[in-house]
Order: C-alpha cells, then structure tokens, then sequence
C-alpha cells in the first residue's frame, strides 16, 4: 500500500472510496506552527494545523491525526498540539 492507491466498495446506497494517504507532522522553521501533511494522489496534498489564524486550522482534525501519529511513533513534538484535546473554552 502506497500513498494514492485507490479501491472501491458497496457501501450503503452508492459506492465508496478508499484512498491510502500520508500522513506527517512538519514545520518550516523551530518558531513556526505545526503543519501535519496529508497526500494522496499526484494531485492531493493538503495541510492542516492548530494555529487558530492559519486558513488551514482545523482543530478536531489535527487532534486525531496527531492521535495517529503518536499512536505510531510518528510525532517528533513531544506535548505540542496537546491543547487540541481539550474543549475551547466558550464564552
């Protein structure tokens, strides 16, 4: 299994997809935000992070992708991301 290797399946009414993608956690420099990397096909790779003025921010995402990662010995970030598996506070 590589990273765009595609199958289909009966699911429910219609058909469905699966897709194999990476899946990676990278910054561009020590005091930039977190980015975790996801690629599929040759034309499908997206990031998502945790950095609330980021367009890419997605807070339940990056916390189950870390979840992921950490699970499988993928994170080199020690606790941080940790804040996303904790409520947001509401006003």
């Amino acid at each position: 299994m590589k990273p765009g290797d595609i199958r289909t399946f009966q699911k429910g009414r219609g058909n469905a997809a699966v897709l194999a993608v990476g899946v990676w956690a990278a910054r561009q420099k020590s005091s930039a935000p977190i980015h975790i990397h996801i690629t599929g096909t040759k034309n499908f790779h997206t990031t998502v992070t945790n950095d609330p003025d980021s367009e890419r921010c997605h807070r339940t995402l990056f916390r189950d992708l870390r979840r992921l990662l950490i699970a499988e010995n993928c994170w080199p970030f020690a606790q941080e991301g940790a804040e996303t598996e904790q409520r947001k506070a509401t006003a």
